[in-house]
């Protein structure tokens, strides 16, 4: 099969512990029509010198250094370098299995999708990965995959909304569809736009991609104002996209998981330890979980407008203000 060119974007920041073994990780693949391109984001530490060690040694690892801007942004920067007719991206302290990009690519010609996945697994520092291959192909529409993404199991919600884990056609980046820039969370506020532009995705089961929980991890810093502002911000966004676009069901499904992340949102904001005026966020969610909850009053199940309810006040009620 001739092999087309997959573009993997890299955004690296302060990884010298990880860089080595992610990049590694892409340029052994058995799939050889790589261009990988790393953006330093204004790393602090050696990133930068080990990624040049690498250049020298593969022509296909090119490197952009830039101020830090964050993720969103570097991932954008990397692609408006990229010249590959498929594209991927990896954070700079995961690592793929070998054979990732070629059971991906293969998924996405055989099916003829737009949107290729594998899943992820979570691995400490010192995990070594190995990929099974099953050689099991689902395949969705772009509405199945939404009600996958908007759906109740938090496992197959991850899976979908993360864009490392997967390889997307090109077309589907058009010149309205690029990564936030000053978010602490990007992949949730572009996904569901690749999601609802492809016509067909094809998806399996087979874990390829290491998620690496390293303590530098964004998902794992304390718990800040800025992801209460980022995550109402994308639903708030999502909901207003999808609504009356295709079914009842999908839109409920977006107000169900907006309202189970303001009860989530309430409950971390009470627990964080580098928040200073919680009152203000407590403020900030009522109004929000209130302006949903009544939208919300004849659409879905009475159990559940009752439970979000309660769980909601029993946090903002219990809360120190």
């Amino acid at each position: 099969m001739n092999e087309k060119k997959i573009s993997v974007i890299i955004p690296m920041y302060n990884s010298e512990k990880y860089i080595a073994k992610c990049l590694d990780s892409i340029i052994s693949q058995n799939y050889k029509n790589l261009e990988v391109i790393v953006v330093n984001d204004g790393s602090k530490d050696s990133s930068r010198e080990i990624c040049e060690e690498y250049v020298k040694k593969d022509s296909r690892i090119k490197l952009i250094n830039t101020e830090n801007r964050g993720a969103g942004s570097a991932r954008n920067t990397g692609f408006e370098a990229s010249t590959g007719e498929i594209i991927g991206f990896i954070d700079s302290d995961d690592y793929v299995c070998n054979g990732f990009y070629e059971r991906l690519s293969n998924m996405l010609e055989t099916t003829n999708a737009d949107i290729a996945i594998g899943r992820f697994k979570r691995v400490s520092e010192q995990d070594i990965m190995d990929f099974q291959n099953s050689g099991e192909i689902k395949e969705h529409t772009n509405i199945e995959q939404l009600m996958i993404l908007y759906g109740e199991n938090v496992d197959d919600y991850i899976n979908s909304v993360l864009v490392t884990n997967k390889l997307f056609r090109r077309k589907l980046f058009d010149n309205n569809t690029r990564f936030p820039i000053h978010r602490l969370i990007d992949d949730e506020f572009i996904i569901y736009k690749l999601i609802d532009k492809s016509k067909k995705i094809a998806y399996t089961d087979d874990v390829m991609y290491a998620y690496v929980q390293s303590n530098s991890s964004v998902m794992r810093t304390n718990f800040k104002a800025q992801k209460v502002y980022d995550t109402i911000d994308v639903y708030d966004e999502v909901y207003d996209y999808f609504k009356g676009k295709y079914t009842s069901e999908l839109d409920n499904n977006i107000l169900i998981r907006y309202l189970g992340y303001c009860v989530e949102l309430a409950q971390k904001t009470k627990n964080s330890i580098v928040i200073d005026d919680k009152n203000l966020l407590y403020k900030y969610l009522q109004e929000k979980f209130e302006a949903k909850l009544e939208e919300a009053k004849e659409k879905i199940e009475k159990s559940k407008y009752e439970k979000f309810y309660n769980d909601f006040y029993e946090v903002i009620n219990n809360a120190e203000i």
